[in-house]
This record gives structure tokens, sequence and C-alpha cells, in this order.
């Protein structure tokens, strides 16, 4: 046989409470009917029900009076105090559930400079803060090797392979140009021309390799045989530069990556002013190998991004 204790704990409705607690916190029926979205017959009854439960009376109710008996205060207290703690709780578990947790691990080629994927990282870190960001790089064949190999599931790169297995999805374009840095003979000088870098010492990435990443550079730096010769080498775009600002030799970069630079005066472009190499910008990522749930929400808004950037830029 349950204890009285015993049976009001296991019948208890929470919500009988909840309504009571509304009641006194608006002083009325009426009140309490309007923030809840009830009825007033709803909430009266709601009141009746939870007096009847405990066996003692909770609110005096008459004409124009509105006011708490003394085992209505006490109710009114230990529900306040429950209501506090089941708030918390409402509140933790709300908020680990809409969470959304992971981990993503990114490679990208170093001298890619992708706009809609910045805009993505923004976006997604202010969407999904606890969802982990682990971002390197490495040269283009060696992202669409990793991927090919299962080892990676999202991948930047300028390297586009006819390999099944494989998904290459454009995003883009980026346009490269050759510069020198201030120790450099032509740095700062008018009127040059292809000509004018005959016999220079040059510096690149790994990726300008007939075939590699950067084909389109290599393809126009194999057109001037009079240039000269390749000194130094470098996956890495800070690198790259690091050798074109200490005048190891000129190289090519990304003209949006070298703006900057140019601007405050420590880089200085050089010929060709047109037709300069144009790049593709490929996400690469497994054609077989599912996707975990924060990858998928990733590459999702990173083509939504780049349809964005491309009605934008040609559909204004």
């Amino acid at each position: 046989m349950l204890l009285t204790r015993d049976r009001l704990l296991r019948n208890l409705d929470w919500n009988l409470l909840y309504t009571f607690q509304t009641i006194v916190d608006e002083s009325s029926i009426t009140g309490a009917a309007r923030k809840l979205s009830l009825s007033q017959p709803s909430v009266s009854n709601a009141l009746k029900r939870l007096e009847q439960h405990l066996g003692m009376q909770l609110i005096l109710r008459k004409k124009g009076v509105f006011s708490l008996t003394d085992q209505g205060l006490r109710v009114y207290e230990y529900a306040s105090s429950a209501g506090r703690i089941i708030g918390h709780m409402a509140e933790q578990f709300a908020e680990e559930t809409g969470s959304i947790k992971g981990e993503i691990t990114i490679q990208i080629a170093s001298y890619i400079h992708c706009p809609p994927f910045d805009k993505t990282l923004t976006q997604f870190h202010a969407l999904y803060p606890k969802v982990f960001l682990s971002i390197n790089t490495q040269p283009s064949a060696d992202i669409v090797t990793s991927v090919a190999a299962g080892e990676l599931n999202i991948g930047l790169s300028n390297k586009k392979t006819a390999q099944t297995g494989l998904n290459f999805d454009l995003l883009g374009y980026e346009q490269m140009a050759f510069y020198c840095g201030r120790s450099h003979p032509l740095f700062g000088k008018a009127n040059l021309s292809l000509q004018d870098l005959s016999g220079l010492t040059y510096v690149s990435f790994e990726s300008d390799q007939p075939g590699e990443g950067l084909s389109e550079v290599a393809k126009l730096r194999a057109e001037q045989e009079h240039w000269g010769e390749l000194v130094a080498v470098s996956s890495n775009e800070e690198e790259v530069r690091r050798l074109i600002f200490s005048g190891v030799g000129f190289g090519a970069l990304t003209v949006e990556g070298a703006k900057p630079f140019v601007e405050q005066g420590a880089l200085f472009q050089l010929p060709p002013y047109e037709q300069l190499p144009i790049n593709d910008v490929y996400l690469v990522s497994p054609a077989n190998t599912p996707l975990s749930e924060v990858e998928k929400l990733f590459v999702n808004l990173l083509k939504k991004n780049v349809k964005t950037s491309v009605r934008q830029s040609y559909f204004p």
C-alpha cells in the first residue's frame, strides 16, 4: 500500500503545478490563461484539480479579491523551486539536443584563395560553434591522393584527375600574376616586357608543373624559354612569398593574395599584364564514402555560397 507521500509523488501532474505558479505570477486566472494560451475554464479546472489532489484550498476566490491561503503560499514556494530546477534541466537538454558536435578535417592548397570557402567558415562556425575544424595545407596532388586513399573527405585543390571514386566540384577560379620583392632589380620599373625577365632566377610552388595544380603557370613559364633558372620551390604560399620578398627570384602568386602586399609596396607586379594564368578551384570529396553529418552540413553550405557568388558575379 502506497503512503500518502509516495502516492502524491507518483500521481502529481507537473502541468498542474506550473499552471498554479503561472496563476500566482500573473495574479489572475485571466492573465495565466493568456500567457499559457489556454481558455479561462481550462485554467480554472487545472487549479481545481490541483486543490483536489492536494486536499487543500490554495487560492481564496472572491469577487475582486485574489489571495493565497497559507497552504497556497507554501505550495507556490515549492513549485517555484521545482520550476527552477526543471527549467535548468530543460535548458541544458535543449542545448545538448540542438547543438551539433563533431570534427571536420580539411586540406587546402596554400595558394588557393576562395571567397566562398572563407564565407562558409564564418557562417559554419556561427551556426555550429561546437564543431572542431582542423585545416592543413598540402600540395594539390597530395590532397587528391589523400581523398582517393580514404584518408580525407574534404579537400580544396587546383588539380583535377580523371579518376573514379572522386568528386570534383568546381568552386571557382583564381588568377595568378608574377611578382618581385623590393630588392629585385626590376622592382618599381615602368614599361617592362617579358623580355626584361630574360635570365632572371625564378621561384615557384611545387605544383608549378605540367599536369599538376598550377599547370597553367607552368605552361606560361615553359613558353618563355629565355626565363632564368628555377632556384627554389615550396608547397606553402607564405614561404614562396618569403623567397620573393628576399629577392631570391621572381615568382607567381594569386592576384588576390598578393594585392595587400602590392598596396604596402612590398611586392611589385611583373609582366605579363594580360592573359594571366587562370586556375580552377575544386572541392575534392569521395564519391563512394559517405560524409559524416557535420561534413555534409559544411559541404552543402559551401556549395550554397558558391552558387550565391556566381549569381552575384555574373547575374547581378
